[in-house]
């Protein structure tokens, strides 16, 4: 689907339009776009002029006074309804009043797409979402850094609040492997995959009846289940007061036979 790019000619100040297309590039096996030059901006009213190597009827199509866009809006209608069943909008909301809106866009590209979020842009300007605008992946980037320790943990004691008003918690992990180097967290451990690698472990609580994540924790690679269930509790317990300690006293804990009940 063809969307425009706006460039500014340093030199002379004039703002080009161009029509960008996303296509696949099978050699490369990754996205790419196209993009051809279909006018600029009167620098004085701001209005639309087309190239001169466009007929009339090209022209027209392309005019933004005239010409119609089309967005996907078929998964949005979906997770809108989640999101609003769920409530989640409004938690994001209470934690992080300025981005809740683009933290549900890029959201809603994982769920839809997945991949890494530096797709996220393109996507965001074919499908409908709660921004309602193009998410840069440069305004990604932004967004990622500003989500410190203490905006994550605000989040998941709300939302861990709301999850937990009528559920029970259950506990698991799993272990990611990986050839990377410069992260600490991953250690040679017991693999479950039998990949002789290092990994990192991700402990994660989530309610026992809805199914839905409250909170999660990355440790070292090569710490134990056991050891890990009871620092992953004793973190929680820190950096979540929130769910400390009324509603976590309601807590059922499935474990499997590595683990041990608390």
């Amino acid at each position: 689907m063809a969307y425009r790019v706006h460039q500014v000619n340093k030199k002379t100040g004039v703002t080009y339009i161009y029509e960008a297309t996303s296509v696949w590039d099978k050699e490369k096996k990754q996205p790419r776009n196209k993009q051809v030059c279909i006018g600029k901006l009167d620098p004085k009213t701001g209005e639309f002029i087309p190239s001169k190597r466009l007929n009339p009827e090209q022209a027209a199509v392309r005019d933004p006074a005239v010409s119609a866009t089309a967005k996907i809006i078929g998964p949005t209608l979906l997770l809108d309804s989640i999101t609003a069943e769920l409530e989640l909008d409004k938690v994001l909301k209470s934690c992080f009043p300025k981005v809740y809106q683009q933290i549900l866009c890029m959201a809603y590209y994982l769920a839809m797409h997945g991949g890494s979020l530096s797709h996220c842009e393109a996507w965001s300007k074919s499908h409908a979402h709660p921004f309602n605008k193009t998410l840069t992946s440069q305004r990604i980037s932004e967004i990622l850094q500003s989500l410190n320790i203490d905006g994550q943990q605000t989040f998941f004691s709300k939302w861990g609040e709301s999850v937990l008003e009528n559920d029970y918690l259950c506990y698991d992990i799993t272990s990611v492997s990986s050839y990377g180097e410069l992260n600490e967290y991953i250690k040679y451990g017991y693999n479950r995959d039998g990949d002789k690698l290092r990994q990192i472990n991700l402990a994660l609580l989530f309610g026992q009846k809805s199914q839905l994540p409250v909170y999660y924790h990355r440790l070292p690679g090569n710490i134990s289940d056991v050891s890990t269930l009871h620092h992953f509790l004793k973190t929680f317990s820190i950096n979540a007061p929130g769910l400390n300690p009324s509603p976590f006293r309601r807590k059922a804990l499935s474990i499997d036979k590595a683990g041990t009940v608390i």
